[in-house]
């Protein structure tokens, strides 16, 4: 987990989504990188991807473990899909990586 300075506030949350900014999607992920002055992560796993809540707790730890090693921009909210669950961790990082790496190169 991240400190919970570095989490996105609830507050901003909704806020966060709906505002323009910076988008990208692949098969297993989707991100948002909200416009403006936001500063936080998040991970966002529906019951539509995982019915458990055991299940949902455990990708959101793997996806955060990853996101730990990887340089990220001041805000970010992910989405992961239900193809995720069958990732393993080094698959996570790589789809990530190419993601992160496709918006922070946009900007």
């Amino acid at each position: 987990m991240f400190p919970r300075s570095q989490r996105l506030a609830r507050s901003g949350f909704s806020s966060a989504i709906a505002a323009s900014g910076r988008r990208a999607s692949s098969a297993h992920f989707s991100l948002v990188v909200p416009a403006g002055n936001l500063h936080g992560y998040a991970v966002v796993i529906p019951k539509k991807v995982a019915r458990f809540s055991v299940t949902r707790h455990r990708l959101k730890r793997r996806v955060l473990s990853v996101l730990r090693a990887l340089p990220l921009p001041p805000a970010l909210i992910v989405f992961p899909k239900v193809s995720t669950l069958a990732l393993s961790s080094e698959e996570i990082k790589a789809e990530l990586a190419s993601l992160l790496s496709k918006i922070i190169g946009k900007s």
